[in-house]
């Protein structure tokens, strides 16, 4: 079961949207700024100040004349040092004043709606870029006002650089932000759909994959692993009692069955019997299960039909089923049933199920067994593999039309000794499907049940999946 089905429902990617329009909300600011510097705002402020000096020198020279003009200049040049340019010459090009001693060539200036754009340089050698207007008086003198634009320049290639920058990081945060929010979901999932495998199969040996270990999310799967151990050492301890038990037990109990056999007939030696062989039985299935458990025996497969075993198994629980009165159906949807499987292990898995679904149905009740043929999910083997690849298996199923069992019990059917209190009063020893579990385990195969599977039947329904 997946922990998160759909990304919107992921606190982790509600907060990386969150923090991502964030981000571009500042995106949108930067790149605002950048359209402005880009926009030459600050030359236009200093063209500004250039026709503010213009129409303070003309107002000063009709009010005052011309040597107001140049105390004027002097003045500011006193005040602004190497800010603002001036050069005031005759109409015969004699220098009158100003700290540009020379006149502008024509090679060293060029012209942009109106504005000139020269380069100048002062007694160290050293160029300023300038903008700079001519006004002329009506004397036929003319003055150049020019500003240093040096620091504007360095200004803007700063701003933009550094705006161009943070747009970079922060675009680079923002998919950051939404990688790591579908890393994270992603990682829960997987570590969801595996813990969640691990408990519906009953494989304890199996664990949660663990990518590395820098992340707070592979230390949390390091440690549900750590928990895994425990567990599977608890039930393994506990499976091992049991099955030292059912070994130790089951000598002194074919002897006592062997003097019971001895006394003289009655109802007494009947009753003994029975129980005594109710309890070499559920050791021998305890024994059983635990030799498929723990040896994983293969020593006995080969190629089967396994058609002919379902039949063989059929055709022993017939009589059962008629003096039931109940009604069973065979079907076999799969053209080739060969199987690679250790036949006598899979004839006791299917007569355990049939078995079940005959005991708990009622007189009169339906039965419908299948084998088919699907192509299903192969699990990887290796855990740090996530794709699944597609390998036919063949399914047998059986659908009861009993009283069935509730869903949520579904995970205990398969452990040992369990039984619904409903069924307490039915002969077993809640061991059956145990067995099963452990025989379609040792052939890689799979197991499920199906609450209310069909129409036609309203019980309970079981599935063996078994790789070719």
């Amino acid at each position: 079961m997946r922990a998160i089905t759909a990304f919107r429902k992921s606190s982790s990617f509600t907060l990386s949207i969150l923090f991502t329009s964030l981000l571009m909300m500042g995106v949108v600011f930067i790149t605002y700024f950048l359209i402005i510097s880009n926009d030459d705002l600050l030359v236009r402020e200093s063209e500004a100040a250039i026709n503010a000096d213009i129409r303070g020198f003309n107002s000063l020279y009709r009010a005052a004349g011309l040597k107001a003009v140049e105390k004027a200049l002097n003045d500011r040049i006193a005040e602004n040092g190497n800010d603002f340019f001036y050069h005031l010459k005759t109409e015969q090009d004699k220098f009158i004043t100003g700290n540009m001693l020379f006149w502008p060539s024509e090679d060293a200036q060029s012209v942009k709606n109106g504005v000139l754009s020269i380069k100048i340089g002062d007694s160290a050698s050293k160029e300023y870029d300038v903008i700079a207007k001519i006004m002329v008086f009506t004397n036929g003198h003319q003055l150049l006002i020019g500003r240093n634009i040096d620091d504007i320049e360095i200004a803007q290639w700063v701003g933009k650089t550094f705006g161009w920058i943070m747009i970079l990081i922060l675009c680079l945060i923002s998919v950051t932000s939404i990688w790591v929010a579908y890393y994270v979901v992603n990682r829960i999932n997987i570590i969801s759909d595996k813990a969640d495998d691990i408990i519906s199969s009953g494989k304890l040996t199996e664990r949660l994959p663990v990518d590395s270990n820098w992340d707070d999310l592979s230390k949390l799967t390091m440690a549900l692993n750590k928990m895994l151990d425990q567990f599977e050492s608890s039930i393994e301890g506990i499976k091992s009692v049991s099955d030292n038990i059912a070994h130790d037990l089951r000598t002194p109990l074919a002897r006592l069955k062997t003097h019971i056999e001895v006394m003289p007939d009655g109802d007494d030696k009947f009753a003994l019997l029975k129980e005594s062989d109710n309890l070499l039985s559920i050791f021998n299935s305890l024994l059983r299960i635990a030799d498929l458990e723990s040896e994983q025996k293969t020593s006995a497969f080969a190629i089967y039909n396994v058609e002919e075993i379902l039949e063989d198994v059929i055709d022993l629980y017939l009589p059962i089923v008629e003096d039931n009165n109940i009604h069973l159906e065979l079907t076999i949807r799969a053209k080739d049933t060969q199987l690679y499987c250790d036949k006598d292990l899979i004839f006791q898995a299917f007569a355990n199920v049939i078995d079940n679904a005959i005991k708990f149905n009622e007189e009169g009740g339906n039965i419908l067994v299948s084998l088919g043929s699907e192509h299903l999910a192969q699990q990887p083997t290796d855990e740090n593999e996530r794709v699944t690849s597609q390998r036919e298996h063949l399914v047998f199923r059986v659908f009861d039309s009993g009283n069935g069992v509730t869903p949520q019990a579904f995970e205990k059917l398969t452990q040992r000794f369990y039984r619904e209190d409903s069924s307490r009063s039915k002969s077993g020893n809640g061991l059956g499907l145990a067995l099963v579990l452990a025989i379609v385990n040792l052939h890689k195969g799979s197991m499920r049940f199906i609450d209310k599977p069909l129409k036609t039947v309203s019980g309970l329904g079981c599935e063996i999946m078994l790789p070719k």
